[in-house]
């Protein structure tokens, strides 16, 4: 089933003078908490964090993430990204929008600069992406989308599960 809500997902990066361990517990244990009242005042549907860590090569990412603007050339070669946010949104606009939030501009956007690598790409922000979140399982069962033009794979499925067991 597609999502009537538009995912966006953004990659932070910390200055390397802060820890893994640091960064991790700011954003889930103070960043987050302030963030929560925004989203919910501005119909964000979800957010989570992905604390992963790994290197990708940064993409502008101000279309999806107006706080995200590269102050200069990006990089050709990854760099580190430290989590994953992920905000389930009723559309683009909406959740940009919500950036000129008085909220976000004086309690979130100054807690950022406690943890993102502000001097870095993206503003610390190393990549963001938007698109069409499609469930294909859902709360352990799949989705009704998916469910009938799977008959055949779960038919084939069951059998090879029999077979295994005999």
């Amino acid at each position: 089933m597609a999502s009537k809500w538009t995912p966006t997902l953004s990659s932070p990066s910390v200055p390397r003078k802060l820890g893994r361990n640091v960064f991790y517990e700011h954003w889930e244990n103070v960043h987050a908490l302030k963030v929560i009242p925004w989203a919910e005042k501005h119909g964000i549907r979800r957010y989570q964090q992905m604390h992963a860590s790994g290197s990708m090569v940064p993409i502008a990412a101000t279309a999806s993430a107006p706080n995200a603007l590269s102050k200069s050339a990006l990089p050709t070669t990854p760099i580190e990204f430290d989590g994953i946010a992920i905000f389930l949104v009723p559309s683009l606009k909406q959740y940009t929008s919500a950036f000129n939030d008085p909220y976000y501009i004086e309690v979130i956007e100054p807690d950022e600069g406690e943890f993102l690598d502000r001097a870095g790409p993206g503003n610390g922000v190393v990549a963001s992406f938007q698109g069409k979140l499609i469930d294909m399982v859902h709360q352990g069962r799949s989705t009704g989308t998916v469910e009938d033009a799977g008959k055949g794979y779960r038919g084939a499925f069951e059998e090879f599960e029999r077979e295994r067991r005999t």
